[in-house]
């Protein structure tokens, strides 16, 4: 039996595991410690026979992202060692033979919504909102952004998300295709379960064939490198230090473009 660690609850009920990001605190943000908990869960989990779904979903919120006050701190290198993890564990997710459901309630922003992003089928509870907000900060999506969500709803829409940073309520995401169905906020993890339910009475190996398949029309490892380099070599940048500034001190950032 998987227990979970620090920052994650694990409950697996007959064959679907679910794994509950628990830093309600501080809206599960992601960083380091609670990135490699989460690898090492999905590790374990894909060599658990008895596990054939896994749901992943948050206490009180999905995620909202990154830590604020984390990232100022980072220089370049570290950020790119930063953003690595988070693609390792994103693409292990996107990559796993286990089908993946995220059922999203509150905030799913920046990596959140990058890991939502990541799993197979997104169901979002009423409440839920979505977006990529990070240009506000002076960065870009560090996690594998830039090209799942184009992937999910479209260039047009995701240039638009992206440059504008808008915030986007469950209902709007369902209507653009980035997720799959929206549920009263009691009833999420219900409707999680059901679907997931459906998803490990059908065969594990054809389940693992069609995944890879439809995967690799979307080859993305190629662009997933340069969001990578690009991502830590914004923070280089003088408008990325005003943009984490302007968002610590609760003002609008003023960027020079440097």
């Amino acid at each position: 039996m998987i227990t979970g660690n620090e920052y994650l609850k694990i409950e697996q009920e007959k064959n679907i595991t679910t794994i509950i990001l628990n830093r309600p605190q501080v809206r599960n943000i992601l960083d380091s410690g609670i990135l490699t908990e989460l690898e090492n869960n999905l590790t374990e989990l894909e060599n658990d026979a008895q596990t054939k779904v896994i749901i992943l979903t948050g206490t009180d919120n999905f995620c909202a992202g990154a830590n604020i006050k984390e990232l100022m701190e980072k220089h370049p290198v570290e950020a790119e060692t930063y953003s690595r993890l988070g693609h390792k564990v994103f693409n292990h997710i996107e990559n796993m033979r286990t089908p993946v459901i995220a059922a999203v309630n509150g905030y799913a922003l920046g990596g959140g919504c990058e890991l939502a992003m990541a799993c197979d089928i997104r169901i979002a509870s009423e409440n839920a909102k979505f977006g990529q907000p990070e240009i506000n900060l002076g960065l870009i999506p560090g996690f594998g952004g830039t090209q799942r969500l184009s992937r999910l709803v479209g260039i047009g829409r995701a240039k638009e998300l992206i440059f504008t940073g808008r915030i986007i309520d469950a209902k709007e995401a369902e209507a653009i295709g980035l997720v799959n169905n929206v549920v009263r906020e009691e009833e999420l993890l219900d409707r999680s379960k059901e679907m997931a339910l459906v998803l490990a009475q059908k065969s594990p190996l054809i389940l693992k064939v069609a995944k890879n398949l439809i995967n690799s029309n979307h080859d993305i490892k190629k662009v997933l490198e340069m969001e990578i380099m690009d991502f830590s070599e914004v923070f280089a940048s003088e408008d990325h230090l005003e943009g984490i500034k302007a968002f610590l001190e609760k003002r609008k950032p003023k960027f020079r473009g440097t």
